[in-house]
């Protein structure tokens, strides 16, 4: 299932020991309120922008060391920070070309997608729901390739917490950073993006060689039934056709 680690890996790893953790690179980048985390699948929406992308190399761990900001989804009536705190209410996003669909919380958070060298390519992989048990608060996701996930601002708690890590699948080639936007918080990403304002600041750090004690499970296990709020009155326009 996409977003559970894998235990088995894992734990012979830690039984028989690794070398321990280290930065191979620390950088910092930025991801406008614009940015289309479906853009490098092919979505295109009015006044969009390019999703920010990040060279990775599959096996190795991402670590987010803040993720300072806040944007708006409806011309600044609701500011949010990276997690998606002080957004209107939650949001689903519908798969997308090769990308999967994702379902949070909130809105205006965060998200990222690891596609492969060369490209997205293939069908899409299952939806990844962040409502459920473990939600955003997990200690270490393994997504799978071309899956949208929650990065937030990459800490278990909004603000706060224990840094989260975030394993690169094989293959991978690229990282894209961006927002899951959707008119009404709901739908395909292909609208929606023309009243949005603000920037997410971003520091990140690329590690080889890193071995993490394994979480409880209930912290890993993100697909559950929760459903998302009652839409705000304030949402702007439904897309039209």
């Amino acid at each position: 299932m996409k977003n559970l680690l894998n235990f088995s890996a894992l734990g012979l790893l830690t039984i028989f020991g690794a070398t321990a953790a280290h930065a191979d690179t620390v950088a910092s980048t930025s991801v406008a309120a614009t940015a289309n985390i479906y853009g490098p699948a092919g979505a295109s929406a009015p006044a969009d922008s390019p999703a920010t992308a990040i060279t990775v190399t599959g096996g190795t761990t991402i670590t987010f060391s803040s993720v300072t900001g806040t944007i708006s989804l409806d011309s600044g009536g609701h500011n949010n920070d990276a997690d998606g705190i002080g957004s209107a209410q939650g949001s689903h996003n519908d798969a997308f070309g090769s990308f999967s669909g994702i379902t949070a919380p909130n809105a205006g958070y965060l998200a990222g997608v690891f596609v492969p060298v060369g490209g997205p390519t293939g069908g899409a992989p299952g939806d990844s729901d962040f409502t459920g048990a473990g939600d955003t608060s997990f200690t270490a996701l393994a997504p799978a390739l071309d899956e949208v996930f929650f990065i937030g601002d990459g800490q278990t708690g909004d603000g706060g917490g224990s840094t989260q890590q975030f394993f690169v699948p094989a293959g991978a080639g690229t990282l894209y950073l961006g927002i899951a936007d959707a008119c009404i918080y709901n739908g395909p990403a292909i609208g929606c993006y023309d009243d949005n304002s603000g920037t997410f600041n971003i520091n990140y750090d690329l590690v080889l060689g890193s071995v993490t004690p394994i979480p409880e499970p209930s912290s890993l296990i993100l697909f559950g039934t929760g459903i998302l709020g009652a839409f705000s009155a304030v949402r702007r326009r439904i897309q039209t056709a």
